[in-house]
């Protein structure tokens, strides 16, 4: 729409509601007796509700949007030798330190974000995408369509509807408009485009009250032909000077200072940095100071609504925080959205920085952004350590497991005795791998993954230690100690994801903010570690319990029960592990446990009842999520399927099992050997067994040893557990690797111990 027909509706618009309010004057007058004699008076009425006393009271809200800008580039930036770039850089500091800087999660689907991807996400308040060129095997941006993206998300499964944000504020009444191709694209519904303007200063200058409620500003189209845009060319000049970073995020600082300083004071100011396509990590975003979450601050900075996480936010809170912003909360949470919500003060912005204030000022506001340049490199490093820290594990315990069957052929008790102490050490590594997120080790730079996995094992051999101490006091030693250190891995995953995964989130082997999949709670790889120690540890700690107790039954179920229901609890209460597959998952490995312990044998309809039982549980969980509005994982789930969007998350929550396999010829490989190792191991096993239970081969000493009353039932239960899990969770076989490597090191720490321990 060009800018003399937007002026022209604007004017129309105005003209009408100065007429509908002389109307209501003057029946106001008349019913008091101060004017012409009393009539009935009817008030024409529109279709879309009207905004909110509040929003209608606020000043407009402006979106100034760049791309490519983390804080750690905006530090580097400060740094430049450039004086233009730097003093650009720093004049965004520090107008961040006098608002409310937060980490913004840009990823949208797949692992490239383009920037059209991110309007296109802050368009819809979904993920979705419009920049179909980073699809093929080359990651590229070349900019995307409103067809593109109407066409893409018919089959990502999150369903995004392109001009959702632009539809649901012609329903409350507002007006928006759009500067730059990025803004158009996140504002154009099935009807067009919305109206543009070449200029921002010009809409939000204007005294006749014509100002949008909303405007969207793309800084880094240079063609929009912005005042905020126009040094576009002179950051060009400065792009040697800030390589380091790269140019386009010179030409965005420069961009973004000047824009920060025309249009501060005259609106409120959300600056979003959409996307980094080069580098993913979290980006950096500043909404007005005064602005609060309903989950509070935690040291000044907000708490995200949906990340549950310190200065975090999704690219997704961002349309339901614009749209509560200009119509209303009560609009915004009608609306349907399912991000989070921030509440925006109604006055405009004020907390520009004054031209004297020193490069890097030592403030508590100063500190805060430090702290999220901190907490973004941690991200970027936990997601470059995941792989490395992985094979480190299931390397670990493929080795272990290899040993043990060397050393099982010529039986010493000495080298039974260091094996077992080893299976320990490897038993202790995911509680290791959890607590080593107590050390800085993503302050390591390049070495970050590899400073990791050594604090990983540093912190496993100081568990088996510390387990060892109090289990030299007493006759026998190994087995106390090896019961102890199977259970620790559940107790630190699960107790860490009671208190909100501070240690599992951003984690070596956790969830972290670049890839984005979970924020809280109990994620995949979590359960699978935690669950799989727990079945050995529940069979063995249970047998131990119920020995000589005159009531077996009871001793076995209180000692399976309680703790089982504990845990969980823990993995599928809304507020704690929100984690929909894992409780689908522990109820039947609880029972096939629980039932094995107690010699009871469950036919199909009991089992076809502990599935109902299972659905059952996690839909109640769902139910109370969705009542009380807090929406995890799970009251969100409850939401698509009341909303009839469960069947395409459920689709591409099916897609995923096996799509990283269709696209990545590494994963295929690995998936490949992982199967051609797990067959082969079978293989050989059975044929072991069955040799030494015929009294021939180097392993016929074992079976004339008792089989622990525990062994039975426990290798039942993992194998519920990994069925189960794999069928029902998005990650598909890697679960079953992990649930492996902590299954099968805990049984062999408990196994050597009760075989070398009494001598």
């Amino acid at each position: 729409m060009s800018e003399p027909q937007y002026t022209q509706r604007r004017w129309l618009r105005a003209a009408g509601v100065r007429t509908v309010l002389a109307v209501l004057v003057g029946a106001a007058l008349a019913t008091a007796g101060l004017g012409p004699a009393a009539q009935a008076v009817v008030v024409p009425t529109t279709s879309a509700p009207a905004a909110s006393a509040d929003a209608a009271a606020a000043t407009p809200l402006a979106v100034l949007g760049v791309s490519g800008l983390s804080w750690s580039v905006l530090q580097e930036l400060a740094a430049a030798e450039d004086p233009q770039v730097a003093a650009a850089a720093t004049t965004v500091w520090d107008y961040a330190t006098a608002n409310a800087p937060v980490n913004l999660v840009q990823r949208t689907i797949g692992e490239t974000t383009c920037p059209a991807d991110g309007w296109m996400t802050l368009g819809t308040g979904t993920r979705a995408r419009a920049d179909a060129s980073h699809l093929g095997a080359v990651a590229t941006c070349s900019g995307g369509t409103w067809a593109d993206a109407t066409r893409l998300a018919e089959g990502d499964g999150y369903g995004a509807e392109p001009g959702t944000l632009a539809g649901l504020l012609d329903a409350a009444g507002a007006s928006y408009a759009a500067v730059g191709d990025g803004a158009v694209l996140a504002l154009t519904t099935a009807d067009g485009p919305p109206a543009t303007a070449a200029s921002a200063a010009q809409l939000l200058t204007a005294t006749d009250g014509d100002a949008p409620d909303l405007l969207l500003i793309d800084l880094m189209d240079t063609g929009a032909g912005t005042p905020a845009t126009t040094t576009a060319a002179a950051a060009g000049e400065a792009d040697s000077d800030a390589e380091g970073a790269g140019p386009a995020a010179a030409r965005a600082v420069q961009a973004l200072a000047q824009a920060l300083a025309e249009l501060t004071g005259r609106a409120r100011l959300v600056v979003v940095s959409v996307a980094d396509p080069q580098d993913p990590s979290p980006q950096l975003a500043i909404l007005p100071a005064g602005t609060t979450s309903p989950r509070g601050s935690d040291d000044g900075l907000l708490i995200g609504p949906t990340t549950h996480q310190r200065g975090l936010v999704q690219l997704t809170d961002l349309a339901p925080t614009l749209l509560a912003g200009v119509a209303g909360e009560q609009t915004s949470t009608a609306s349907g959205l399912t991000g989070g919500v921030l509440t925006l003060p109604a006055a405009a912005s004020t907390g520009f920085p004054d031209s004297s204030a020193p490069a890097a000022p030592a403030s508590a506001g100063s500190d805060r952004v430090a702290a999220l340049a901190d907490d973004a490199a941690h991200a970027v490093a936990s997601n470059r350590a995941v792989i490395p820290v992985t094979l480190g594990l299931l390397g670990a315990a493929l080795a272990l497991l290899v040993a043990v069957g060397v050393g099982l052929r010529r039986p010493r008790p000495e080298r039974l005795g260091r094996l077992g102490w080893a299976a320990c050490w490897v038993t202790a590594l995911p509680a290791g791998i959890w607590l080593a997120n107590l050390v800085p080790w993503w302050r390591a730079g390049a070495w970050a993954p590899a400073v990791a996995a050594l604090t990983s094992a540093a912190a496993a051999a100081l568990l088996t230690g510390a387990a060892a101490l109090p289990a030299r006091a007493r006759r026998p030693r190994a087995p106390g100690a090896a019961l102890a250190l199977a259970a620790v891995g559940p107790v630190v995953i699960l107790g860490d994801a009671a208190v909100g995964a501070p240690l599992g989130f951003n984690g070596p082997l956790g969830m972290n903010a670049v890839v984005a999949g979970r924020f809280y709670g109990v994620s995949n790889t979590a359960f699978a570690l935690a669950a799989g120690a727990l079945m050995v540890a529940l069979a063995a700690g249970a047998a131990r319990f119920a020995a000589g107790h005159a009531h077996r039954r009871l001793a076995l179920t209180a000692a399976v029960g309680v703790p089982g229901l504990l845990a969980l609890a823990v993995d599928g209460a809304p507020q704690l592990g929100a984690d929909v597959g894992g409780a689908l998952t522990l109820i039947p490995a609880l029972v096939a446990l629980g039932t094995g312990l107690a010699g009871v044998r469950l036919g199909l309809r009991r089992w076809l009842g502990v599935g109902v039982v299972a659905v059952g549980v996690v839909g109640a969980f769902a139910l109370a999520d969705y009542a009380t509005g807090s929406r995890t994982h799970l009251g969100g789930f409850a939401s698509q399927v009341l909303g009839g969007g469960a069947g395409a998350t459920l689709a591409r929550k099916a897609g995923a099992l096996v799509a990283p396999f269709l696209t990545s010829p590494p994963a295929l490989l690995a998936l490949v050997a992982a199967v051609g190792i797990v067959v082969g191991t079978g293989w050989w096993l059975r044929r072991t067994v069955r040799a030494a239970r015929a009294g021939r081969g180097p392993y016929a000493w074992l079976a004339a040893l008792p089989t622990p009353v525990w062994l039975g039932p426990a290798l039942r239960a993992l194998a519920v557990l990994v069925v189960v899990e794999v069928l029902v969770n998005d990650s598909g076989l890697t679960m079953l690797l992990f649930s492996a490597a902590a299954a099968a090191p805990t049984l062999a720490a408990l196994l050597l111990s009760m075989r070398v321990s009494p001598r």
